[in-house]
């Protein structure tokens, strides 16, 4: 081999090593760390999430509102944890209280006015994405409204193929796959494979309680469609023990038990 075929080698191996060294796994960036560290928001948040009323539920709510400033977080992240607080109270408020539309419509159009006002403040392109996901996904909860269920589809889809190193994109890939129709790309068996990849990270880094609900109830429904009676229950019971309000979860509960 002359001098310059072996040089050329040696250049292919190091650009593949170093390709490999550097690449992320799938998974394994989290923007919302340091809200996972603060114990007083994830306790303000599992205000929210108990079932508690409505009431307790808003009271938890405008306390975050008035602590967030002191977090000293940068302002797209207080931005855009306030917009994922509003969210879940919205997800509540549809769940317990289904009459109260005005509210959950309130949150949510709070919580995409804050989202955009993070995201000019400069968070992380995947970060905005997967929240936008998020709130079309509410929206669909909310009004049943196709337009939002498609869009929620696609920014999905568009989020996955660019930032799969994103912890939050695998989560709501791996629930787009599970929910969504085969005419629409959907595969049960996809999104409860990927459900099982976000389970493993579970070991590995820091994961808040409410994206721990969304792998428990995930898997919980995975298995439960796949005829996985105990497993299915497992992970319902797992899901249930953080957020009592869930009516697929407690569906799921009742069948099995």
């Amino acid at each position: 081999m002359n001098i310059k075929r072996k040089l050329t080698l040696l250049i292919l191996i190091f650009l593949l090593v170093t390709a490999n060294l550097f690449a992320q796994k799938v998974g394994s960036v989290n923007y919302f760390t340091p809200l996972i560290d603060n114990k007083e928001y994830s306790q303000l948040i599992k205000g929210i999430f108990d079932d508690e009323g409505l009431d307790k539920a808003l009271a938890n709510y405008e306390v975050l509102v008035e602590k967030i400033s002191s977090y000293k977080y940068e302002p797209w992240m207080q931005d855009l944890a306030l917009s994922r607080a509003c969210m879940i109270v919205a997800k509540y408020a549809t769940e317990v209280k289904p009459e109260r539309k005005d509210v959950a419509t309130a949150y949510m159009t709070a919580a995409d006015k804050l989202l955009k006002s993070g995201r000019d403040k400069g968070a992380p392109e995947s970060a905005g994405a997967i929240l936008e996901a998020l709130s079309n996904s509410f929206w669909y909860l909310i009004d049943g409204s196709l337009s939002k269920g498609m869009a929620f589809t696609k920014l999905v889809d568009e989020a996955y193929k660019a930032h799969p190193e994103d912890f939050h994109v695998l989560l709501m890939a791996a629930d787009r796959y599970l929910h969504s129709p085969g005419i629409a790309g959907g595969s049960r068996k996809k999104g409860l494979s990927l459900f099982e990849d976000a389970e493993k990270l579970l070991e590995e880094q820091k994961v808040a309680i409410w994206d721990r609900f969304t792998i428990y109830s995930g898997l919980a429904y995975g298995h439960w469609k796949r005829k996985n009676k105990s497993k299915a229950l497992e992970y319902a019971l797992l899901a249930k023990d953080i957020y009592k309000a869930d009516s697929t979860i407690n569906e799921i509960i009742a069948d099995l038990t």
